[in-house]
């Protein structure tokens, strides 16, 4: 999903105006999606609280109260400007609610949510009271009792435009950006205010997008960005993809079955774990039963076993110098696309491989392996801008915003995750749904793009149902509800198999 200017956004609202949409129309359809947003990721909580400014962002938040309190939820509202000021449309909003405002901080607890609509997209320049002293109280309430804060298109006090976090912004958690992402949020200067990104799409602007974006434009993924190969009826195993991983070893082989068992559950048909024998008695307990083990001293047999997408890296440490030979050999000769992890990637950077790799690779570093294979000063997305313009492959580069790009596209910033996945073994899982994606053929770059959102959104599920909390979420955790992730990503017919998959 492209990410728009503030003047872009304007224009783009004044033509869906111009076709006869009513504000109150946009209004009604935003604040409504809003609430269903809510209600998937914190269905738990039952008690939100909106801090409204005048403007139509306090319009929207008032509209999201009227659906949650339809639901079931206690709403409440703080006003930060007499009545008499709020912009027309936002009083009707007000009126039809009928909830008066509270005149004192309010008692909240962990599970309450906090609805930033102080300020819309075109507010430049540090808060100012009596808005400051409304953001200070929501980033109190949020630091002392562990609230939520949910953003309304953009958190306020920062620069929609550049992403600048002006003094005494809000600090959100979770943003619900309308129509477009608008082009400061997705910034990794402001990634700590705006934290995880729903867009909200509504209808009237969506044939209003942008043909051209800027070259240094972010894009977001989305789950209506993506796409989800529907499966014929007459598919068996073999046509959902083989995939063969060289993962593990001595002390890490839950690196190993955790990158196996994602494979298996994002769809892969066949998935094979090679690794020493030595090992084999150790890593079966860890493993589901429908991975198969593949006892191997050389990750040369992986050449020879007809595998739609290859995983190398997970786990396996520092290889000794004929094991890391041949590996840098099985790159070089692979043409199928190729998942590189880990501590695969630090041989990369010892080598000069990075150069001749292919384009059907798909590079996983975090920063410190970015910083070893490509040492920079600069920003996460001018490196990701960079090392894909100058390499060939795949890269997502992990972090809180997940970068993917490659020489061919725009760089796309991930929307989904957590704090909470701060834990080892997150990589793996990755790793492994982006090879099952491949042998399913997505491209590498969708794949790539599609194995970051349902990560970051199964987690973000795990949280929601109270089935985990943010210190108790595990990389095993995501897995088990990678199912409801990808039920959110709309189907597409079909492709035809390549022909390794006949």
């Amino acid at each position: 999903m492209q990410s728009v200017s503030c003047q872009i956004m304007r224009e783009i609202e004044n033509s869906a105006f111009a076709l006869g949409h009513s504000p109150e129309s946009l209004m009604r359809q935003a604040g409504k999606r809003m609430a269903e947003t809510l209600l998937r990721y914190y269905p738990c909580s039952r008690h939100a609280i909106a801090y409204l400014g005048k403007g139509h962002n306090a319009g929207d938040a008032l509209v999201i109260l009227m659906h949650l309190a339809q639901a079931g939820w206690r709403v409440e509202l703080r006003l930060s400007t007499p009545l008499d000021q709020l912009a027309p449309l936002t009083g009707k909003m007000y009126d039809e609610l009928r909830v008066s405002p509270l005149d004192a901080p309010p008692a909240v607890t962990n599970s309450t949510l906090l609805l930033d609509a102080l300020l819309g997209i075109g507010a430049e320049g540090p808060l100012r009271p009596p808005l400051s002293d409304a953001a200070a109280e929501m980033n109190t309430l949020r630091q002392s009792f562990g609230c939520s804060t949910i953003a309304i298109d953009t958190p306020s006090g920062i620069n929609a435009d550049t992403g600048e976090c002006y003094a005494n912004s809000v600090l959100a958690d979770h943003t619900l950006s309308i129509g477009f992402p608008k082009s400061g949020i997705l910034t990794e200067n402001a990634l700590p205010q705006v934290g995880a990104i729903s867009h909200i799409t509504l209808d009237a602007l969506t044939d209003q997008a942008p043909t051209t974006s800027p070259d240094n434009a972010l894009s977001l993924i989305t789950h209506q960005s993506l796409t989800r190969i529907k499966r014929p009826f007459d598919t068996h195993k073999g046509q959902a993809g083989r995939v063969g991983i060289w993962a593990g070893s001595a002390g890490m082989l839950g690196a190993a079955a955790l990158c196996a068992s994602a494979a298996l559950k994002a769809g892969a048909g066949l998935v094979t774990l090679h690794l020493p024998s030595s090992l084999y008695p150790s890593i079966t307990p860890l493993l589901p039963p429908e991975i198969m083990v593949a006892l191997d001293t050389s990750p040369d047999s992986l050449l020879n076993k007809n595998y739609d997408a290859i995983v190398i890296g997970p786990g396996i440490g520092k290889p000794e110098p004929e094991l890391e030979d041949a590996l840098m050999d099985l790159i070089s000769q692979t043409q199928i696309p190729m998942v590189i992890d880990a501590d695969m990637l630090n041989v990369i950077a010892r080598s000069q491989l990075l150069y001749n790799i292919s384009k059907t690779a798909i590079l996983t570093p975090h920063p410190g392996e970015m910083q070893r294979l490509m040492p920079t000063t600069t920003s996460r997305e001018a490196t990701a801008k960079l090392f894909s313009e100058r390499y060939p492959c795949t890269l997502l580069y992990k972090g809180a915003r997940t970068l993917v790009a490659n020489a061919d596209s725009p760089i796309f910033a991930n929307s989904t995750g957590s704090p909470a996945m701060a834990t080892a073994g997150q990589g793996d899982v990755l790793a492994g749904l982006i090879s099952a994606l491949c042998a399913q053929n997505y491209p590498p770059l969708e794949a790539a793009k599609t194995a970051a959102w349902l990560a970051g959104e199964a987690a973000m599920l795990a949280l929601a149902d109270g089935s985990e909390s943010t210190e108790t979420l595990t990389a095993s955790s995501v897995i088990s509800y990678l199912h409801h992730a990808f039920e959110a990503i709309p189907a597409k017919p079909p492709q035809p198999q390549s022909s390794a998959n006949q």
